[in-house]
């Protein structure tokens, strides 16, 4: 039996993706940040989780986008430790709408071109069906890679070198190209 893919389609900004659901522990609503002195423009700060201070991250930047500032439907994803990173993450969307059951082959080839500056995030294209109404509507979605936007995304690290105040730090290695990640728990007093 083909083992299927789980998706989840989001919205950022007007535009729906799909990414892969396999990485993402939870749907929440969005938990307050607070902010990281010299980030990025897609690090929205530091979030309390359970017994941790994890990083928020906005991937519309990534994407050549803004936020949905009127978004009322906002959601956190919580990507456990693991699965990008040794720590775990909360990521923003602006909504969730569902997650799919799709076979690998239903994903096809995206002409690269035609997503200028997000190439290299993009694992495809794929059509899905959905009810407006009493009408059926196909949709076409970029298919997202989100395990490598996040890879990209945390080319530096979070310090504290004060309590609750928290500093973003670009990697050298990072910067030469070499990698990088935000690495488990906050290191204090950098």
């Amino acid at each position: 039996m083909e083992e299927l893919l789980t998706v989840v389609e989001i919205q950022l900004g007007i535009d729906h993706y799909l990414i892969d659901g396999d990485i993402i522990d939870k749907f929440i609503l969005p938990l307050p940040a607070t902010a990281v002195y010299d980030a990025p423009a897609y690090i929205e700060g530091m979030v309390s989780w359970k017994d941790e201070t994890i990083l928020a991250i906005n991937i519309a930047p990534l994407l050549g986008m803004s936020r949905d500032e009127n978004a009322t439907k906002r959601r956190t994803m919580i990507i456990p430790p693991g699965k990008v990173s040794e720590a775990a993450m909360a990521v923003s969307v602006d909504q969730v709408y569902q997650v799919r059951k799709i076979r690998p082959a239903e994903v096809m080839p995206v002409d690269i071109s035609s997503c200028k500056g997000i190439e290299d995030y993009v694992k495809g294209i794929i059509r899905v069906r959905e009810d407006d109404g009493g009408e059926e509507v196909q949709l076409v979605l970029l298919y997202l890679n989100l395990e490598k936007m996040m890879r990209e995304l945390l080319k530096g690290r979070v310090s504290e070198p004060v309590p609750g105040f928290f500093v973003w730090r670009w990697e050298t290695e990072a910067r030469q190209g070499d990698g990088g990640s935000c690495s488990g728990p906050l290191p204090s007093g950098t």
